[in-house]
């Protein structure tokens, strides 16, 4: 009898890995660059543009207005690369579901037990573009909005009233 859990699984391959990063980034780095883009920018405006307790009509920087669009900038290219790999990550999900021989295991827990490896392997497989398809879905929605992040300040100006 084979036994299961965390004692017999095998290392992942290759692609898994590869996979792994891509839904990683399209889960986590595009949202993580998206807030640490707003916490960053709204420090700055707030410290900038507003005095113990009243506006202030002219950032208090000279530099403020630079930062405030650069910052952006570097946010937006680093959240589109992580959209970009997770959207990569897709497309190696779609590749690896119509290899004939893919690097799939099946574990051997009682209500896999009546299932045929081949039911196994497109449910593991169905997973995978699942989560690979959810990624790429989170990493270009938090790439808008790191988008209209860095659009607001040209709206608005850098001091302007948000509401």
């Amino acid at each position: 009898m084979r036994a299961s859990g965390p004692a017999t699984t095998q290392p992942a391959s290759p692609p898994r890995r590869l996979l792994a990063a891509c839904a990683i980034a399209g889960l986590f780095g595009s949202p993580g660059i998206w807030l640490l883009q707003v916490i960053v920018s709204e420090t700055l405006s707030a410290s900038a543009c507003y005095g113990i307790s009243a506006p202030r009509a002219a950032p208090l920087w000279s530099g403020f207005d630079t930062w405030i669009f650069v910052i952006p900038v570097v946010a937006l290219l680093l959240a589109a690369s992580c959209a970009g790999l997770a959207w990569y990550g897709l497309i190696l999900a779609r590749r690896i579901a119509h290899e004939p021989d893919a690097h799939t295991q099946a574990s051997a827990h009682r209500h896999e037990a009546l299932r045929t490896p081949r039911q196994l392997r497109g449910d593991d497989l169905s997973r995978v573009r699942f989560i690979a398809l959810c990624s790429a879905m989170v990493g270009t929605g938090f790439l808008v909005g790191v988008i209209f992040v860095w659009v607001a300040p040209w709206l608005v100006g850098p001091c302007g009233k948000w509401y």
